[in-house]
């Protein structure tokens, strides 16, 4: 009986698509009617034939994410609550009820092999994640709880530099104020397996400017470069050209555009850890960024070597950014740079051919929309983990210079370790850094360099943009990649210096919108 079920079951799920709850028109199937019907008795809930008729579909497509997502994934728990509604059952009254209905798919997935038959189908491992290696879990943490390690924040100090987890990137703010007609949180969002979206932190980058005084620049343009896909070729326009494309154009603000710069240091595995990537590919770390638009919506490109991808985001929630790989959406991947020779290849292709291109950086580009627009489609491809991190019920992002104690801007609730700057990456040393990254006074950030990851579904660029773009100035978020291979020292902070001030010379000013303590540059 159960080899009938499983066929009838595979059969089932390959009419749905990969998503949970799309599939629709199944034919009923009596093999699988008797699975759900004996899976749901012993878990104490008795079904009749329109019951099962009814659930049918929420059934086949929750037994996947669970073969997918391995057992004990939120997704089923979800999957679980909406099954439940549609027999009118109600979880808030039997607190029971979702754990009996999750035992009841997990008895389906179990009993019929399932979960194989998916990894068969597929050919690849869908069951259960891949356990990190303690050498990554250790390295990953580490990194991700940089700001609280008082002699890196020392360092950055020296530079009156500024790490954050999460990184004001307005473009309007109110003078001497956190309150402003179009602001923008931006994080980014670092995942320990990269087929587990809820394994992400929030990493830190190093700003050149804390997050109240916000010191940009104001640079020309057509300085900044954006680069679209045509086939396999790369075309670059600037970014009025692109605007124009879009038709995005405003006329008083598309001369000069706000910029900012950052640091992100993010962990990125090397060959001797035993990480979470996909199998067969390089080390890599899978991440997104989020952006919270408060009250106001932006058209928003990211753009890096690969290529740039378009979506919308609004009031509400961080939304997460993606790749768009053709029409599907895959989380960007940060990898030694040594280790993806094929993006630097790339980049010295199209430096040959005259383009501004960097493997480590990436363009967060923010094209303000028109309030009143009513139009306008989000993109609403996911939010990040971890909600207390944003929500107006969390505790606040702090800033250094309210608090009187350091000079990070960090979520109250974050782990405050004590390790010092050189043993916090002790076993990264010993395992992959190179030798000259250990020298007292060299280096200890390496370049990554940025692609992208496995598709995860479709991307959505939004809708009804066109001619909605408000009279209001772009910002664009300059963002460079690193990761740790070695003791940080003050050649890294000097590398980030350098960077900046490559900035500071194709700017026309510089200074804060928000504390006007700056002249203008001539």
């Amino acid at each position: 009986m159960w080899k009938q079920v499983t066929a009838g079951l595979a059969a089932t799920l390959a009419l749905g698509s990969v998503g949970v709850f799309a599939y629709k028109g199944i034919a009923p199937d009596t093999s699988l009617d008797e699975a759900i019907g004996s899976a749901f008795k012993q878990a104490s809930i008795t079904l009749d034939q329109q019951q099962i008729n009814l659930i049918r579909n929420q059934v086949a497509g929750a037994v996947e994410t669970h073969c997918r997502f391995s057992q004990g994934n939120s997704k089923v728990d979800f999957a679980a609550v909406e099954i439940a509604q549609a027999l009118q059952l109600n979880p808030k009254l039997d607190q029971s009820l979702v754990g009996r209905i999750t035992g009841a798919i997990e008895t389906i997935a179990k009993d019929t092999h399932q979960c194989q038959a998916l990894a068969n189908r597929d050919n690849r491992r869908i069951t259960e994640p891949m356990v990190a290696d303690e050498s990554w879990e250790d390295y990953f943490n580490q990194t991700i709880a940089l700001t609280g390690n008082r002699q890196f924040l020392d360092l950055v100090g020296q530079k009156q530099f500024h790490p954050v987890k999460i990184s004001w990137e307005d473009i309007g703010r109110y003078k001497n104020s956190v309150w402003g007609d179009r602001i923008s949180d931006v994080g980014i969002w670092v995942r320990k397996d990269e087929r587990q979206p809820d394994s992400a932190q929030l990493a830190m980058s190093v700003r050149r400017d804390g997050n109240f005084r916000d010191k940009v620049l104001v640079v020309p343009a057509d300085k900044i470069k954006v680069h679209t896909k045509s086939g396999s070729r790369t075309l670059e326009k600037t970014l009025p050209q692109r605007l124009q494309e879009l038709g995005l154009t405003s006329k008083q603000h598309d001369k000069h555009v706000i910029v900012s710069n950052q640091f992100a240091v993010v962990p990125v595995p090397s060959h001797q850890m035993r990480d979470a990537s996909v199998a067969g590919k390089p080390p890599r770390a899978a991440f997104n960024f989020s952006i919270y638009p408060y009250g106001s919506t932006n058209f928003v490109i990211t753009d890096v070597i690969e290529g740039s991808a378009n979506a919308i985001v609004g009031p509400g929630n961080h939304q997460l950014l993606y790749a768009d790989i053709n029409g599907q959406k895959a989380p960007f991947t940060a990898s030694r740079a040594e280790d993806r020779p094929d993006l630097l290849q790339l980049e010295k292709q199209l430096k040959a051919q005259g383009m501004d291109v960097d493997v480590q950086r990436y363009y967060l580009i923010q094209i303000p929309l028109k309030k009143e627009a009513t139009s306008i489609g989000l993109s609403n491809m996911g939010e990040p983990p971890n909600r207390h991190y944003y929500y107006p019920d969390a505790p606040p992002m702090y800033e250094a210079e309210e608090m009187g104690s350091g000079n990070v801007a960090y979520d109250m609730a974050a782990p405050m370790p004590t390790t010092s700057a050189g043993g916090m990456l002790k076993t990264q040393k010993s395992a992959a850094a190179k030798p000259e990254a250990l020298r007292r006074n060299g280096p200890g950030l390496t370049k990554v360099a940025i692609g992208h990851g496995e598709t995860e579904g479709r991307y959505n660029a939004g809708s009804g943009y066109r001619g909605q773009r408000a009279e209001e100035p772009v910002r664009v978020t300059v963002v460079y990649f690193v990761t740790p291979t070695g003791e940080i020292t003050e050649a890294d902070m000097n590398a980030f210096a350098k960077a900046f001030e490559q900035w500071d010379n194709q700017a026309i000013w510089g200074g804060s919108f928000v504390v006007k303590d700056e002249v203008a540059k001539n």
